[in-house]
């Protein structure tokens, strides 16, 4: 196993309470000082960001969300192709949520509760299930979702050849679980600052063979170039390469106009999608799977240092 892997899932697996980010950031540190690189904290909207290298002066920028979400009692199965079938499989904790709401407010009418208290009842349980599924007890396994994008971020700083380490930067954002807050923040405090770059967002690397690689609309020629360069058919994975404008992954690229994503995928009969995440069974993160995306990412990389095109 990955040693930054290895470390993540025994010390730092869980990354939501102030004291596991400060530990987490620590380690995040030594590692991007021990590969070469600067490394600051920027705190946005109660978002602590990380960065390491120079954002400003990179050709390509790096990033994974590191923070980590509540448990939820089923998966948030996730279909990037279709946001039906992912609002469909996510229906039966929909249903949970509203039959455990109607059942509070049945209850109440039986015991000669009037029609606010009914209501009140059913408005309650139902924003206080809704309020667990952000904000409840920790997820204890987050080994896709998202330990094995920061791990690979980490094998990446390892990995750059130093004529190259200069052109890329890496961050790290927080809370993206609740929304994309870290992102957005940082896009706002830093209006253009990927103009002209390429930004690729890795989220949930850890879990299956196929891999979207998810071009931004309208991305220059030169960006979907290096991309299907550095991302090819290798050692049993498989790159799928889509764009933005068909495939929707609601993650940290999504706050930058000219980001694009990774994301590691399974392939049942509805298509693409994303398992396991946001439960206890979030435990596979195959080693493999770090490798691929690693060395894609080096690829890419140097590509973008060459100025090659295909």
């Amino acid at each position: 196993m990955s040693d930054f892997l290895s470390v993540l899932l025994e010390k730092y697996q869980v990354r939501r309470s102030k004291k596991q980010k400060d530990d987490f950031i620590a380690y995040a540190q030594a590692v991007a000082h021990s590969a070469g690189y600067p490394f600051r904290e920027e705190i946005n909207k109660k978002s602590r960001n990380l960065i390491a290298g120079d954002v400003e002066k990179a050709k390509v920028i790096f990033t994974a969300h590191y923070d980590t979400c509540a448990e939820m009692p089923l998966p948030n199965l996730i279909y990037p192709e279709s946001r039906v079938k992912t609002f469909l499989a996510q229906m039966p904790l929909v249903m949970i949520m509203l039959a455990l709401s109607f059942g509070a407010a049945f209850l109440v009418g039986k015991l000669g509760g009037g029609r606010t208290e009914i209501f009140l009842a059913w408005y309650v349980v139902y924003f206080a299930l809704f309020a667990l599924i952000y904000f409840g007890p920790s997820n204890p396994h987050t080994a896709n979702d998202n330990t094995s994008g920061v791990a690979v971020l980490m094998e990446i700083m390892n990995s750059l050849p130093e004529e190259i380490k200069r052109d890329a930067a890496f961050i790290f954002f927080d809370q993206e679980e609740l929304g994309k807050v870290g992102s957005k923040a940082y896009a706002k405090a830093h209006p253009g600052i990927t103009e002209g770059k390429v930004l690729l967002n890795l989220d949930c690397v850890g879990d299956g063979d196929d891999f979207l690689i998810i071009a931004p609309k309208n991305a220059d020629e030169k960006l979907l170039a290096a991309l299907k360069a550095a991302f090819q058919d290798e050692g049993g994975k498989h790159a799928v390469h889509c764009g933005a404008e068909k495939v929707s992954y609601n993650s940290d690229q999504k706050s930058f106009p000219n980001g694009a994503a990774v994301a590691a995928c399974r392939k049942g009969k509805w298509g693409y999608h994303v398992p396991r995440i946001h439960t206890r069974r979030d435990v596979i993160c195959e080693e493999s799977n770090l490798q691929y995306v690693t060395g894609c990412a080096v690829k890419l990389a140097d590509f973008i240092n060459k100025g090659v095109e295909s």
